[in-house]
């Protein structure tokens, strides 16, 4: 041993340093959700730190977005913080795990990640990785196969998630006809 503790660190940082990271694999969050947390962060503060890295004079985030995005709304000036070291190609990989294993991920936007994961582990790894069945991960591997124009009816509402896989066993061209053929309405 030599003496240094392994614990890890909670820091204030100040809110400025901290900024978003451009690669970070969730990119909807929902506005009102977002209010309701600056608002108890606001009256109760931020109860458990995000993860952050350095990242030149700054620190990125690694897991904490809706909090960073909340604590701002709120008006915080700091934001308590656990500054990490990570490997470039492992933050993507840790990002997208953190994720998948909430509950409001977006479908279209697990089915990309889970796709992201499924090149480095077979779906019963992603599955035990998740806590989630082998045929839910299946299933969002299908979903992934979507072309961008069918993904957002599934975004919006207007498509179901299992219409979606069954378009997604379409070839992408197959897809794209489909989707001229339809017009503007779905």
């Amino acid at each position: 041993m030599n003496g240094k503790s392994t614990g890890l660190q909670i820091q204030n940082l100040t809110i400025g340093k901290v900024k978003s990271d451009p690669k970070q694999p969730r990119k909807t969050f929902d506005e009102m959700l977002l209010k309701q947390l600056s608002e108890s962060i606001e009256k109760h503060g931020v109860l458990q730190p995000i993860t952050v890295r350095k990242s030149g004079k700054d620190f990125t985030i690694v897991m904490g977005e809706r909090r960073y995005r909340a604590s701002k709304l709120a008006g915080k000036k700091t934001i308590p913080c656990v500054v990490r070291t990570y490997k470039d190609n492992d933050v993507l990989e840790v990002q997208i795990i953190e994720n998948l294993q909430r509950q409001d991920v977006e479908p279209t936007e697990e089915a990309e990640a889970i796709a992201y994961l499924s090149e480095k582990y077979p779906p019963t790894d992603i599955a035990k990785r998740l806590g989630r069945s082998d045929n839910f991960i299946r299933q969002r591997l299908k979903l992934a196969g979507l072309i961008e124009g069918f993904k957002h009816f599934i975004r919006n509402g207007d498509m179901t998630i299992s219409l979606g896989i069954g378009v997604a066993l379409f070839e992408p061209e197959e897809q794209q006809m489909i989707l001229e053929t339809m017009g503007e309405d779905f």
